[in-house]
């Protein structure tokens, strides 16, 4: 479902973009061999080797019952941390009122109810200065990432939001109401992109469910 309304970013006052703070995590992708990710992308959509998506999500979310013997409110998985899903109401609510393309859950055993995921697109060519990146990332770890021996592609090391440089948004985010990075970061298996949610989708989502979710500002740069 595709609900487009038009909007724009401003780089005066209050950034009309923040960032989703995450309190917890509920709910299991299934399978475990995959991390749920083999119904998203394919067994060959996939890097083994740090578990980065080698194509954009084709197939559902498939979560299990563990942890969700009811849904409400809003959530991210386990092991997905830029994947949000919506108990169905909130879904048409934030689809009636936000840009948005959301996909119907599905569920391995018996549906405790109805529910649907945000697939957040991937936005711009870059999100920050890499040499201002690098910096905070080996301020905060010892080192800055690593490019993954298996998809050669690169990582970089975590970073809290507070501590993340200046976002450089190119080309600007545009009438999207939810958007990812196109840099890359985690260890391991860990793998996410950082995601900006405008700022009236992020007060409905911590309202919804305000022991998952909450949200700080971010350092936007002016624009070059």
């Amino acid at each position: 479902m595709l609900i487009t309304r038009r909007s724009s970013t401003h780089w005066g006052g209050l950034n009309e973009f923040v960032s989703l703070g995450l309190k917890r995590n509920r709910g299991w992708p299934w399978p475990e061999s995959s991390y749920g990710l083999d119904p998203m992308f394919g067994e060959d959509g996939w890097c083994r080797d740090c578990g980065m998506p080698l194509r954009e999500q084709r197939g559902p979310l498939v979560l299990g019952r563990k942890g969700l013997a009811t849904i409400s409110g809003a959530w991210v998985p386990y092991g997905r941390y830029d994947i949000i899903c919506l108990e169905q109401s909130i879904a048409d609510e934030a689809a009636a009122r936000f840009t948005l393309d959301l996909r119907p859950v599905e569920w391995r055993g018996f549906p405790p109810g109805s529910a649907s995921q945000i697939v957040i697109p991937a936005v711009g060519t870059q999100w920050f200065d890499a040499d201002e990146l690098r910096a905070a990332s080996i301020g905060r770890n010892g080192s800055d990432g690593a490019r993954c021996p298996g998809c050669n592609r690169w990582r970089w090391m975590p970073v809290p939001v507070v501590l993340l440089p200046p976002f450089r948004i190119e080309p600007s985010l545009g009438d999207v109401d939810i958007a990812a990075s196109p840099e890359w970061f985690g260890d391991g298996w860990n793998s996410f992109r950082e995601v900006l949610v405008r700022r009236e989708l992020a007060e409905l989502l911590a309202e919804a469910s305000p022991r998952d979710f909450d949200f700080a500002e971010v350092k936007m740069a002016s624009p070059r």
